[in-house]
């Protein structure tokens, strides 16, 4: 029995090992968030439901050939809690798909606004243009349309 009554003392003693080593685990943890603000905010984040944030970019209208120029409208609708500057490309394609020397514009998006812009894009004389070409730089959004009635070797 005196063999018995040690080895119940000795797991009292791993619990309150355990226990206490829970305890400064908990404690620095708690002392970490109160420290250190991105972890306070991660911790938020991961208990919060975030918005989706994404920007939406497309087309008004069929881009055109006109006056020796393609000329595109397109649309762009910020998805999100906050305000984002954003540069929209523009340029044009040759039928081996080699982009031309494109026109840029800066933006700012507020959310869910509808902003538009338009591009004038002069083709170079002599040149072959396939398509127009525009996305946002640094971003996911492309679009690329095929100008109608062009086929390869063709001229709008």
């Amino acid at each position: 029995m005196a063999g018995s009554s040690g080895e119940d003392r000795g797991n009292g003693r791993g619990w309150l090992k355990f226990a206490g080593a829970v305890s400064a685990a908990v404690v620095l943890g708690v002392v970490t968030l109160l420290v250190w603000p991105d972890a306070r905010t991660l911790v938020r984040q991961s208990f919060t439901e975030q918005p989706e944030t994404f920007t939406e970019l497309y087309f008004v209208g069929t881009p055109t050939f006109r006056d020796g120029a393609v000329t595109a409208e397109v649309a762009l609708v910020r998805h999100g809690p906050y305000h984002a500057d954003y540069t929209v490309v523009a340029a044009l394609e040759t039928a081996s798909a080699d982009r031309l020397p494109g026109v840029s514009r800066r933006v700012t998006l507020e959310p869910g606004k509808f902003t538009t812009l338009a591009f004038r894009l002069p083709v170079p004389p002599g040149q072959v243009v396939d398509a127009i070409a525009v996305n946002v730089a640094g971003g996911m959004e492309n679009l690329r349309f095929r100008l109608p009635g062009n086929a390869p070797g063709g001229r709008p």
